[in-house]
């Protein structure tokens, strides 16, 4: 029961590493305030927490646009006086697009949903967590912030990439206050989105991403949802601003 007593924000948690993670820690004993632009999801997503933890908030709506992320944040203090965790999963892939085929819209969206987002509810949440003197932010990045992406395009890199300095920096501003600010760089991980992606893969291409990974297979998203728990709970009190790799051995730091 690591998060007895704790209140988490998870963002994008209709499905994926979101509904993963916000499962965990619902399991663990922790109040969960979940977040999806699309109700009828999160509506499902808020029956399955409840199934097996403490009845969750639902705040529907796009957290790239600021209005819904100061919402988020008010709703939560509002109902339960304080936020003890953030996770930062909100955004997705991109169309595999060469430089050329980016297109303005492409590049702004893929930047807002992604780091505007994380940008927008750290900076939301921040006041909170520091009159309380403590807090967990977790940003959930991407190989693609490490490296490169092998299924989304230069935009998805780029925000991803950005969201690694956006950790570094906010662990630095906010470490006196209590604060740790961390991030995971999954690898692809078989979330809806990718399943479908690499279900339209070519059976030699498919093979040849996974001779690039030494444990031989995409992660499930439980898989990055341990990590991320692990950097939200005490265990990692004295952990910030570093972003751990769960790829399956395919970027060594």
């Amino acid at each position: 029961m690591r998060f007895d007593g704790k209140i988490a924000i998870v963002t994008g948690s209709s499905d994926g590493i979101g509904r993963a993670t916000a499962l965990l820690i619902a399991r663990e004993g922790g109040q969960l305030v979940l977040n999806a632009r699309g109700q009828e999801r999160l509506e499902a997503a808020r029956t399955a927490i409840q199934a097996v933890g403490k009845p969750p908030l639902a705040v529907a709506g796009d957290v790239a646009q600021r209005v819904v992320a100061e919402r988020l944040v008010e709703e939560t203090l509002r109902h339960f006086d304080r936020v003890d965790i953030l996770v930062n999963n909100a955004g997705g892939g991109s169309d595999l697009r060469v430089l050329e085929e980016v297109t303005d819209e492409d590049w702004e969206r893929t930047l807002h949903s992604n780091l505007g987002s994380a940008f927008l509810l750290c900076r939301a949440i921040a006041p909170a967590m520091k009159q309380q003197r403590s807090g967990r932010i977790v940003n959930v990045s991407s190989l693609a912030g490490r490296n490169v992406s092998r299924l989304s395009g230069p935009q998805y890199s780029s925000a991803k990439a950005g969201m690694l300095g956006l950790t570094r920096h906010l662990a630095q501003d906010l470490g006196p206050y209590g604060i740790t600010v961390n991030a995971v760089a999954p690898g692809p991980t078989l979330v809806e989105r990718v399943a479908k992606k690499w279900a339209q893969r070519p059976e030699a291409e498919r093979a040849r991403l996974l001779a690039n990974i030494p444990l031989g297979r995409l992660a499930r998203p439980e898989e990055v949802a341990t990590v991320i728990a692990f950097l939200a709970s005490d265990d990692a009190a004295y952990v910030t601003g570093v972003t751990i790799d769960v790829n399956g051995g395919s970027f060594m730091s």
